[in-house]
């Protein structure tokens, strides 16, 4: 009961936040989210625990560490926004793609390619952009509560995105591959921890194995990609790298913790990681 009231609680608040989003403008909006990141590390010590780990691990100190808070509340903005954004005004926020010649390859081959990516900047916008330049897809996202779940899916699917649940996801990837699509998987998370601890940074943490897997399994490549925001009131700017034909699992996952960490020393403030990873 008291889970169930806590899921409707939060939905409920979801939906509060995007219509008071609508109604007192983006910039407004932006300005108190950011002012609630500021005060957040004294409200959730928890979480502000997480990030100075997170820091120590990548880079040894915990400078700037602050600025994980002010960064995600920023573009939580774009978040609660976006079912009120036309095409145009998504777009408006890329900046620059590198590498995109990459996906376009593939896009008029008609091959699939396995894209990896990671909690830095918000999925939301990240599935939109991805759609918006032509190369929609599938995705594997977390699912708190069907509730919740529902409400998101509406903001990443909405230029065209499909996202399905982790929870028999594999056929469902399968026949993606078979038709030529691109299928994209965050992957610098292992909820269960049941994947493979690699080194990273200055400690150790686990690593899924699903998109390794995967692309050794069907034989079909690994692109690294990303959507780094310049700021909390920045546009974003897309990163892509590869592709990558692995020679086994280990491999797959050494090319991709290499990668990650390439971006998330250089972003650290970014990457919106807020549960304890290491080992």
């Amino acid at each position: 009961m008291r889970a169930e009231f806590k899921r409707n609680s939060t939905l409920l608040l979801l939906k509060a936040f995007t219509f008071a989003s609508y109604s007192l403008g983006y910039e407004i909006t932006q300005e108190l989210l950011i002012s609630f990141g500021k005060i957040q590390p004294r409200l959730a010590r928890r979480r502000a625990e997480v990030v100075k780990k997170n820091f120590l691990m990548v880079r040894g100190n915990t400078e700037g560490w602050e600025r994980t808070f002010i960064n995600f509340w920023g573009l939580t903005t774009d978040t609660l926004y976006l079912p009120y954004m036309t095409a145009e005004e998504v777009l408006s926020r890329l900046e620059s793609v590198e590498n995109l010649e990459v996906f376009k390859w593939f896009k008029q081959k008609g091959r699939a390619l396995i894209v990896t990516t990671a909690h830095i900047g918000m999925p939301e916008m990240l599935a939109n952009f991805a759609s918006l330049l032509g190369f929609p897809g599938v995705a594997v996202a977390e699912v708190p509560s069907n509730e919740w779940y529902r409400e998101f899916l509406k903001r990443r699917e909405k230029f065209g995105m499909k996202i399905i649940p982790m929870g028999g996801s594999y056929p469902i990837l399968l026949s993606a591959i078979k038709d030529g699509q691109f299928i994209y998987l965050v992957s610098d998370r292992d909820i269960k921890k049941k994947g493979i601890i690699l080194d990273f940074g200055r400690g150790k943490k686990y690593f899924p194995t699903g998109f390794a897997s995967l692309s050794v399994e069907t034989k079909i490549p690994l692109a690294f990609g990303c959507g780094v925001p310049t700021g909390p009131k920045g546009k974003y700017r897309g990163y892509i790298l590869g592709p990558h034909y692995p020679k086994d699992i280990n491999d797959a996952l050494e090319w991709f913790a290499q990668n990650l960490y390439e971006f998330v020393y250089k972003y650290t403030d970014m990457w919106f990681v807020f549960q304890d990873e290491w080992v």
